[in-house]
């Protein structure tokens, strides 16, 4: 059945375009573009933005001025002048400032799949993914390189939307460049660095952090993008970071003691670091080595030498039930990443100011590794 009652507004908020009945792919992609055109005349033009991803140029092409506050933050460190060859532009607005509505979707409720992706409107072309919950519409074209953000109303943007912006359409953006979005935190130095992987609370965030604050340099905290072609690299994403309100309290020159967003219910304070560490912001960073943190309770960290295997069990799960689209391509690119460098746990202690010495080691091992 098709969800003529349900438009991407929230209930009662608009009232939908019209039933596009059984769309396709391509054919849905031009109407939310169009939608996206009249957004941008009803607001008299568009604000564009342009960052340095990798060794690409991405243009946010915004209808109005609303959206900018919550998105750009999380990629000032990448923000560079204007030019007219970018390799993705994204196209964002919201249907309240530009009082346009959305159509109804074509699909029906079954074809919600896991991670938002819509079935039948995915396909080697376009890739489409719809959020209720926050009322986020995601759309990429890979023939045009063009993408799509829509949310209902600017000031109803979660905050982890704010922390890690557009990160879906950037996935599936990097695919085509030989890039994966994985999962992972990055801190070094400027001849290499170490990405620190695992699930959420596993403690990414906290050595991270704890690296930044003993002058490392900050690649990430939640996701980055990763080339393992040749010598494998980790190029930064955002400078956002974010922690639970306890853990926050350990980092108070980053952290004020507000929470600023509930996630998976636990209290998160997020903060951006170009306002209080730009110049430890890393672009690009060699990877020496992955580090797979593990909580002690033993105050001093510690590193020891983990397999391949290890470390891949706890890349992958993260990374592929994060991100829409995630298949069998990513799990392979995943499994040859861990096979270039060497990999380690790294045993967190409770005594945090011990970690970035564990790391100063891995980055110390690699190198005897690479010699020997």
């Amino acid at each position: 059945m098709k969800m003529k009652n349900l438009p991407f507004t929230a209930a009662n908020r608009a009232q939908p375009l019209k039933d596009l009945g059984s769309a396709d792919p391509e054919s849905f992609f031009i109407t939310i573009h169009h939608v996206f055109d009249r957004a941008k005349y009803a607001v008299n033009g568009t604000v564009d933005r342009f960052y340095r991803l990798g060794n690409s140029v991405i243009r946010l092409r915004f209808a109005g001025d609303v959206l900018i506050p919550q998105i750009t933050p999380a990629l000032e460190h990448l923000a560079i002048e204007p030019t007219s060859t970018p390799s993705l532009t994204i196209c964002l607005w919201d249907s309240i400032s530009t009082k346009t509505t959305m159509p109804s979707p074509p699909w029906s409720a079954n074809d919600y799949l896991p991670r938002g992706e819509i079935r039948g409107y995915t396909n080697d072309r376009i890739h489409t993914a719809f959020h209720p919950g926050v009322w986020t519409l995601s759309m990429f074209d890979s023939a045009s390189n063009t993408g799509l953000f829509w949310i209902h109303d600017a000031r109803e943007i979660p905050s982890y939307v704010t922390g890690y912006p557009l990160h879906v359409i950037l996935s599936w953006w990097a695919h085509r460049y030989g890039l994966q979005l994985i999962h992972a935190a990055a801190v070094g130095a400027l001849d290499g660095g170490v990405l620190i992987v695992g699930k959420g609370g596993s403690g990414k965030s906290t050595a991270a952090l704890s690296c930044l604050l003993a002058g490392f340099l900050y690649a990430g905290d939640d996701y980055v993008l990763v080339d393992d072609r040749s010598v494998p690299h980790v190029y930064s994403l955002y400078n956002s970071a974010k922690l639970n309100t306890d853990q926050a309290r350990s980092f108070p020159i980053l952290f004020s003691d507000r929470p600023l967003f509930q996630q998976s219910d636990r209290a998160k304070t997020l903060t951006f670091l170009y306002r209080t560490h730009p110049d430890q912001l890393a672009i690009a960073l060699p990877i020496k080595a992955i580090l797979l943190p593990r909580i002690t309770t033993s105050p001093k960290s510690r590193l020891e030498r983990a397999s391949a295997g290890r470390i891949l069990a706890g890349l992958a799960p993260s990374t592929l039930f994060q991100l829409p689209g995630e298949d069998q391509s990513t799990l392979r690119s995943l499994a040859r990443l861990v096979t270039q460098v060497p990999n380690y746990v790294l045993n967190l202690g409770t005594d945090f100011t011990t970690i970035p010495d564990a790391v100063h080691e891995a980055l110390a091992r690699s190198k005897t590794d690479a010699a020997n």
